[in-house]
């Protein structure tokens, strides 16, 4: 069993930076929930919530954050009007960053994670089981390489379910109208698994009216 110098200096030079820790990353270490509540005695850790930690000086970022959410939440995602935003598709950014996070069932997000995030949380399914759940989703090259985003594609579909009310409508009219370069064969596919076909009526007509060639090819 390593002492608690050893385990200090292996999360200095390993552990993840802005990037919370469960119990299970300490467990796989060999390093038990004693250990770790010793570590938090020493000021070594911060306990943010019941299973998250900190290293001494280390702040949750948001990249950080959404890699610690994943692994209690299934297919967690970054989508939405947030995923266009990191495709830098998006002309015109939030003041503050809202993240729109997608995922399948129940997520019980920490405090401290609503917080550093701002985020919404989006279970309603939207894609059938014929679609593997993964569809769509990469991680970003300039990004966390844990953090699945979605897809121009895949991403479109999902603001547009969220957006289809006179209030949003003419945010999503803008958007559609900068989207030149979709990828037909892949939002076809989403668009033949989606659950939701007001979605895919919406998006059509909205962009046949926008002019995009890709509009009058998709089928509904």
């Amino acid at each position: 069993m390593p002492n608690a110098t050893e385990i200090v200096q292996f999360l200095m030079d390993f552990a993840p930076r802005s990037q919370p820790l469960g119990l299970r990353y300490f467990a796989e270490l060999e390093i038990d929930a004693r250990q770790v509540g010793e570590l938090v005695k020493q000021g070594w850790l911060r306990q943010l919530s019941e299973d998250a930690y900190l290293l001494r000086g280390d702040q949750p970022g948001i990249d950080g954050t959404i890699a610690y959410l994943q692994a209690y939440t299934s297919n967690l995602h970054v989508g939405g009007r947030t995923a266009l935003e990191w495709h830098r598709m998006m002309h015109h950014l939030r003041f503050r960053d809202r993240i729109d996070l997608w995922g399948r069932g129940y997520c019980s997000i920490p405090s401290w994670a609503v917080e550093r995030l701002v985020c919404f949380y989006h279970s309603h399914p939207l894609f059938d089981t014929r679609m593997d759940e993964s569809y769509g989703l990469k991680p970003l090259a300039w990004r966390h390489p844990q953090v699945l985003v979605s897809v121009p594609e895949r991403a479109i579909l999902e603001y547009v379910s969220v957006s289809l009310d006179l209030v949003l409508i003419e945010d999503v009219r803008d958007l559609i109208g900068s989207l030149r370069n979709i990828r037909l064969n892949i939002l076809q596919e989403l668009a033949d698994c989606c659950l939701r076909r007001d979605v895919v009526w919406g998006l059509k007509f909205l962009a046949e009216d926008e002019g995009m060639s890709w509009a009058q090819q998709l089928r509904v």
